[in-house]
């Protein structure tokens, strides 16, 4: 009787299986198996299978932008906590949970309050309940009596505020999330110099109307045109 390891090793993922076999009897068994799979993406995979190499300076350069990312995004909450609280716009509850005297907009140590949420006798309740049932009532009106999550609210919000007045809290609510989900925005003065000749003019305009554009073939997206004055 012989023990035999066999392997099969990929970029990726090694398999390996132990089995014991009497070739004089034709007789064997499998004594073990399994695999071992290492999680890589598909460009990183690509690299490796080309024999190309990731230098230590683009790994710092990768987690340093991953940092600058964050500690912006916090200082933008920071401030705008503190805009929003000025013009008492922020909830109480939401409010009570963040240091204006030390900490200047953060929230107090151990806490990351939710701003449409509420804690009553141990249980959380929805701030904005009648935005959301105004958000039903729209589905149903259109025919789609589905079961809505309350998280779409808020894009229920952003549209009616297009249009119609909404509560101030709201529109804190709305805010704080195109801080939270505003995308990809390069920084074009670390890699541009600037000109201090370049002429930048900022206009205060009135949204008169919101008017569907046509859609394109194949494609059932729709895109909206507003209408400035």
């Amino acid at each position: 009787m012989k023990n035999i390891l066999g392997l099969d090793l990929g970029t990726n993922s090694i398999g390996w299986a132990l089995i014991k076999q009497d070739f004089e009897n034709k007789q064997g068994e499998i004594l073990g198996m399994g695999s071992r799979i290492i999680p890589m993406s598909q460009d990183i995979l690509g690299d490796f299978g080309k024999g190309n190499s990731v230098s230590q300076t683009a790994e710092r350069t990768k987690y340093r932008s991953v940092r600058r990312l964050r500690e912006r995004f916090l200082l933008r909450r920071e401030r705008l906590h503190r805009v929003l609280h000025i013009l008492n716009f922020l909830p109480k509850h939401y409010a009570s949970q963040i240091d204006f005297e030390k900490r200047f907009g953060k929230f107090k140590v151990e806490t990351e309050p939710k701003l449409a949420w509420k804690k009553i006798d141990g249980q959380f309740s929805f701030l904005f309940q009648t935005s959301f049932n105004e958000m039903l009532e729209d589905f149903r009106v259109n025919g789609q009596d589905l079961k809505i999550p309350y998280d779409w609210t808020i894009y229920y919000l952003r549209k009616k505020a297009l249009s119609q007045k909404i509560e101030k809290e709201e529109l804190a609510w709305i805010l704080l999330n195109f801080n939270q989900k505003r995308g990809y925005y390069q920084l074009r003065g670390e890699e541009e110099e600037e000109n201090p000749n370049k002429l930048v003019e900022f206009y205060s305009l009135k949204v008169v109307d919101v008017v569907a554009d046509e859609p394109q073939k194949g494609k059932f997206d729709i895109w909206y045109s507003l209408i400035l004055e």
